[in-house]
């Protein structure tokens, strides 16, 4: 009873520090939540069969493809709201806690020590960027769900289950062919160790990763936004080319033990508990692992694939504990003995203290420059709303502004969003223009903007586009009409 208690109190705990987070901030965590929300109310106002004309100089505006279908689907309810933004953050909130509490589930499964289940429920808080991550109104959420399932059922030999969330996860993200490789990763797992390879599980997943591409409101361009965005920018995350954003790059080793300390703890006792003398790992604890490190590899190049691998880690580092638990030799009555357990759950818990408080002291700082970036994008957006003409095209520095202005001012029209690849695939060498007019390296800007993007206003942020706004503030022909700390808006006279 008293074990129930702790849990149930933990699971409350963990909804209401997800809720909180959400909540301390008026604004949206990052870009991307403003364009979702406002994806959802287009989709709600104008159907799922529209060219993106926001977008307007990229493969959007003439073979639009949905990446995030599903997902958009689900939010499209919060679209009725009278305050889009409100309930994109209340739609965060109450996703991140259906994937904690599905965590829960999936970790019960595989964690046989009881005791031990409240101490992973407190470590999947204990990542400042894993809650940041959580906290944003994005498909990711909803992705890291259907891919703890989709594991489970892999180990349980489920074929319908594989079929349903291979259905649901084509539609709800580009990245579902890589669902089978995790079959494949699974299934020589399982032939390695039982010389049986489960081939229903290959032809399920195969079966509806197929589907969902045939069924796709978008179809055949959601081929070319696979393309796209599953193989083209991961290649391009390994080399320069493309002005990708910060998650595509890895992060350093002080970031990652800081930002996700129970990764450091976890191979820290794998190793100790692997040079005990009894030894037998059971073939789901090797299937959590080889999944999970597939996702941990990669996130050496791409800091994005931590917060997809991290549940699965603590995941199988609770299966390995268990699997060693069960056959370490150890006395008998020492094993059962509950002071002895309670002992072994306090140290881990004196361990979790100073991890704890280095989480949220991380959070706090993280927060305020969510704050500042995402209030001064707001004031931004609305004074556009305001003040510019609908249906004008408006110039941006930074490719990933137009995710916020978008969200914020639907009545105009912008270059390029979600992704440089868009622009890129549409046009290099108009990619190349826009990205030298950006960083301030063409010596006419007002003609290109006026001629070949034929925009009259635009917006330029001072953290990495000084020499543009140097240009602009020096020739006569554009005009500065607001002008902040962070960023300008400008007229072309």
């Amino acid at each position: 009873m008293r074990d129930k208690i702790i849990l149930i109190f933990i699971i409350l705990i963990g909804i209401a520090i997800i809720f909180s987070v959400q909540f301390a901030l008026p604004t949206l965590f990052s870009a991307d939540g403003y364009l979702h929300i406002r994806m959802a109310k287009f989709l709600r106002q104008y159907g799922p069969y529209y060219n993106f004309r926001w977008a307007r100089f990229s493969i959007f505006a003439t073979n639009f493809a949905d990446k995030d279908f599903l997902y958009h689907v689900l939010l499209v309810p919060f679209s009725f709201s009278p305050n889009i933004f409100w309930a994109a953050k209340l739609s965060a909130a109450i996703c991140a806690s259906a994937l904690y509490m599905l965590f829960w589930i999936v970790l019960k499964r595989y964690c046989k020590i009881k005791a031990i289940i409240p101490l992973f429920l407190l470590a999947f808080l204990g990542s400042a960027p894993f809650l940041q991550a959580l906290s944003q109104p994005r498909n990711m959420v909803l992705i890291i769900g259907l891919t703890l399932v989709f594991v489970h059922s892999l180990i349980q030999k489920r074929a319908y289950y594989l079929f349903a969330i291979s259905v649901l996860y084509g539609l709800s993200h580009v990245s579902s062919p890589y669902l089978l490789l995790f079959v494949l990763m699974a299934e020589l797992v399982r032939f390695i160790n039982e010389k049986v390879f489960w081939w229903r599980s290959l032809v399920a997943t195969g079966i509806g990763v197929l589907l969902a591409f045939l069924t796709h409101p978008h179809f055949p361009n959601n081929f070319l936004v696979f393309y796209l965005n599953g193989i083209q920018v991961p290649i391009f995350a390994l080399k320069w080319g493309l002005e990708l954003g910060a998650e595509f790059f890895p992060l350093n080793t002080r970031d990652l033990v800081l930002g996700y300390p129970f990764i450091l703890l976890a191979v820290i006792l794998l190793l100790a508990m692997g040079l005990s003398r009894a030894r037998q790992i059971s073939i789901a604890t090797k299937i959590w692992f080889c999944i999970a490190g597939f996702f941990f590899i990669f996130s050496f190049f791409s800091q994005r694939y931590l917060i997809h691998a991290y549940p699965l880690i603590l995941i199988a580092w609770a299966s390995y504990i268990s699997d060693w638990w069960q056959v370490q030799v150890l006395p008998t009555n020492l094993k059962n003995n509950p002071l002895f357990i309670s002992l072994i759950v306090l140290v881990m818990a004196a361990v979790f203290l100073p991890i704890g408080i280095h989480t949220y002291k991380d959070l706090r700082q993280r927060l305020q420059s969510e704050l500042i970036y995402n209030q001064h994008y707001e004031r931004i957006g609305k004074w556009m709303s305001e003040h510019i003409p609908p249906g004008e095209v408006i110039f941006h520095t930074n490719w990933s502004d137009s995710q916020y202005f978008i969200g914020l001012n639907p009545q105009d029209d912008y270059m390029v969003t979600l992704d440089p690849i868009y622009m890129y695939y549409w046009s290099p060498a108009i990619y190349n223009m826009y990205r030298q007019i950006a960083f301030g390296n063409n010596a006419e800007p007002y003609t290109l903007l006026k001629k070949v993007f034929g925009v009259r206003y635009g917006y330029a942020g001072k953290n990495y586009f000084s020499g543009f706004i140097q240009q602009v503030k020096s020739d006569s022909r554009f005009e500065i009409l607001v002008e902040d700390a962070l960023g300008i808006i400008f007229r072309l006279r």
